[in-house]
């Protein structure tokens, strides 16, 4: 069966190019990016081997292995998404027992291009440990340890996420949640960043991280090269521990998923009463667009949890900020990352429709009604985010004079993100989770094409922020006729920018209605 489901990945992926070029493309481009990485990773390890520093090879070790198996729990979940085809659900039909399927799950996420660099970065590590007999034996070891650890904790923590946001509570304690985070982020990074990353510093760090279960099976061979055979024993023990641990844990949440299926709401509460936002709005065209648009960001997890994300990550600038004489540049930056955030967001707008996207071609609406509809919750947002940013970091860094500034081109990004948006959103969607689907989940071979397309659009928005971009930097060298010319400038160019924007963006979603609308039933 473990087997059967590895063919059946491989299967997956090779239809997935041989029906998408984009997804060939993607592939390539991910080769090219994620290759390069692994081969510097690759030159690193080797480097260590034929170096006789035993505790900088122990260090590198541990950290970088600590840093994988973080990597492998959190990037998936916040930034490129749980492959659906290993989504647990799936398989809620199939008489499959139930721990050889967790067996098969784990295993077919190597299949991969992250899989095999993960795969290729282990054996590297193993590598550079292979100055004895012993050291070897122990770093294989813990090398499919910490292999294992990886994968597993990704699948655990993609389920516990999920479980969390499949109610409206469960979305508020996440957005508390990284809150806490993200206020805990600023102080660790003033600290690292007080007197620079320096050699102690990085061995301290990994002392800390060999007695946890981050980096239990990575330090084990590093002791070995130190001649501590005990502590080396004791960690593949822990690490060994933590594994089985693990397993347990995502053998019992894939159970409770296979014989309880959660449903494609996850909302409870009983039924809700009147037509909220869209009786709020004008009954037009545009105004149920933004009536639709607002109620997919209060009820559906993938609006609202990256909306939480986006109102919080600039608050990471906070104790950095704060944390000396002369960074009140910092604060004044926060409503640029705000305004960058809830803009660029936007590109991939039509994406999230799914097949309903028809209800659109059939109506025959207005491209300017859509565009503009679109842009309502996202907009409701950057008129909180954005003026409160600039004020929280005016009152906090004591420095009204970058208030201005700061203001005006967080007005400029924002405008000018939602004028790329208009156009992008109309041109080309790339895979992103259905309705009903888990907010962490990804297409196949999508990852690529994602990178490329949000590359292109983050670029297209500073391009076009570059004049007021340009006056605020001016302005934080103590200018003030530019903070005061970007306050008036920033937003008359963004407008204007927006203006255009939507009209053209408005034509070719008229063109290319039928076009979107089948880019969208191929995703599926």
């Amino acid at each position: 069966m473990v087997a059967h489901l590895l063919r059946l990945k491989l299967d997956l992926l090779r239809n997935g190019f041989r029906r998408s070029v984009a997804a060939l493309v993607g592939m390539v481009l991910g080769m090219l990016y994620g290759g390069g990485i692994v081969i510097g990773i690759l030159v690193l390890m080797a480097t260590l081997r034929f170096q006789g520093d035993a505790e900088l090879t122990r260090t590198v070790l541990t950290v970088g292995g600590a840093g994988l198996v973080a990597g492998w729990a959190l990037l998936p979940v916040v930034l490129f998404g749980i492959d659906p085809t290993l989504d647990p659900t799936r398989f809620a039909t199939f008489a499959v027992r139930e721990r050889t399927l967790a067996v098969g799950l784990l295993l077919s996420a190597l299949v991969g291009l992250p899989g095999i660099g993960t795969v290729l970065i282990v054996l590297g590590m193993v590598f550079a440990s292979t100055r004895s007999p012993l050291a070897a034996l122990v770093a294989l070891v813990g090398g499919v340890l910490g292999l294992a650890a990886c994968l597993i904790a990704s699948r655990v923590v993609s389920g516990a996420a999920a479980a969390v946001l499949a109610s409206r509570r469960g979305r508020d304690v996440a957005g508390v949640g990284g809150l806490l985070f993200f206020l805990a982020v600023g102080p660790l990074l003033g600290f690292i960043n007080d007197g620079g990353v320096t050699r102690e510093r990085l061995v301290g760090l990994a002392d800390v991280l060999a007695w946890t279960p981050l980096g239990w099976a990575w330090a084990a061979s590093g002791d070995v090269l130190l001649g501590h055979w005990g502590q080396a024993g004791l960690r593949l023990l822990l690490a060994a521990a933590t594994a089985l641990v693990l397993f347990l844990v995502w053998e019992r949440l894939l159970v409770s998923v296979l014989r309880n299926p959660r449903g494609s709401t996850g909302e409870g509460g009983g039924a809700r009463r009147g037509l909220g936002l869209f009786a709020a709005l004008p009954g037009t065209p545009m105004g149920a667009i933004a009536a639709r648009a607002g109620t997919y960001w209060i009820r559906d997890p993938r609006f609202n949890f990256p909306a939480i994300m986006t109102v919080l990550l600039p608050a990471g600038l906070l104790f950095p900020g704060l944390a000396g004489d002369g960074s009140d540049g910092l604060l004044a930056v926060m409503p640029l990352v705000a305004a960058y955030l809830i803009g660029w967001g936007q590109h991939n707008d039509v994406g999230y429709d799914s097949t309903a996207f028809w209800l659109h071609v059939a109506s025959g609406v207005d491209g300017v009604a859509d565009r503009v509809g679109r842009l309502f919750p996202s907009g409701v947002l950057a008129l909180v985010c954005v003026p409160g940013y600039a004020l929280l970091g005016a009152l906090l860094g004591g420095s009204w004079a970058y208030f201005p500034a700061a203001l005006g081109t967080g007005v400029a990004v924002v405008l000018n993100g939602f004028a790329v948006a208009s156009v992008t959103s109309a041109v080309k969607q790339y895979a992103v989770p259905s309705p009903g689907e888990s907010p962490f989940s990804s297409r196949p071979g999508s990852v690529g094409v994602t990178f490329a397309v949000q590359t292109v659009c983050g670029g297209a928005v500073m391009a076009l922020s570059l004049p007021a971009l340009v006056l605020f930097a001016v302005a934080l060298f103590g200018h003030a006729w530019a903070a005061w010319l970007v306050l008036v400038l920033g937003p008359v160019l963004g407008a204007a920018a927006l203006v255009v924007a939507v009209r053209v963006g408005a034509d070719l979603f008229r063109r290319r209605q039928a076009d979107l609308l089948q880019d969208l039933v191929s995703m599926r």
